[in-house]
């Protein structure tokens, strides 16, 4: 998408320095990269990444409208219906296609959005990696809103983890360690200190919710939840 850029990463691209990442990546939790990895990061413009942003924020504005709720209650199955839940979700994540419009120009279209998390811990790492060895301007980053390594870890705690200690809060899933996406789940613990716990690990006793951590039983006050509504209908 950025011409010159490719040119160079391309230019510069060898077999060896790819399999040499993908080792690396492997090594930090073997076996838990179940996808494939394309051998070069997208180049993004600043013009396009705006619009992107923009469809984003206008978007978000739209269903953080108080009234977004009582508008759309009805569309929701009643089975899915959560009681107590927060006023909009902690987390949102939009999927954008790369299109061709009237113009000829590329522009970004919505291809769907999702109040839940995505590989929040994985994207951390990946791109960290990828700088090590390969040659990525030092103007472009992979944070948005004026974020860095620092305070976007620093913002994914606070977010899932709150002013809890982190043994207090779990990473909900149905068998963890058997998803694709297992690998976001280790990086996830690596950074903020959260287990991933399978939902019939679950202890419950009265109103309160327990697991094990490493033998001990341990009160939940707080839970990331990766568990989706289908795979429990399933």
């Amino acid at each position: 998408m950025v011409p010159s850029l490719r040119e160079t990463f391309n230019a510069n691209f060898s077999e060896e320095s790819y399999h040499q990442f993908l080792e690396k990546l492997n090594a930090v939790h073997p076996g838990a990269l179940q996808f494939r990895l394309a051998e070069t990061p997208v180049f993004v413009p600043a013009a396009f990444k705006k619009q992107m942003i923009d469809a984003c924020e206008h978007i978000v504005d739209v269903i953080t409208d108080p009234k977004f709720k009582e508008l759309t209650q009805r569309s929701i199955p009643t089975s899915e219906n959560v009681p107590n839940e927060n006023d909009h979700a902690h987390m949102i994540a939009f999927d954008f296609g790369v299109c061709i419009n009237d113009d000829g120009k590329l522009e970004p279209q919505l291809i769907e959005m999702q109040g839940f998390p995505t590989l929040f811990g994985f994207q951390f790492l990946y791109p960290e990696l990828l700088r090590e060895y390969f040659e990525i301007p030092g103007n472009y980053t992979h944070y948005l809103g004026g974020l860095d390594r620092e305070t976007y870890i620093n913002a994914l705690r606070d977010v899932i983890v709150g002013p809890h200690d982190p043994k207090h809060v779990i990473l909900l899933e149905i068998k963890p360690h058997e998803q694709k996406t297992k690998i976001d789940f280790y990086c996830t613990e690596d950074y903020i200190g959260i287990k991933p716990v399978c939902i019939t690990e679950l202890i419950r006793e009265g109103k309160q919710l327990f697991y094990m951590n490493n033998g001990e039983k341990t009160q939940i006050k707080r839970i990331y939840n990766r568990v989706i509504f289908d795979d429990l209908n399933a």
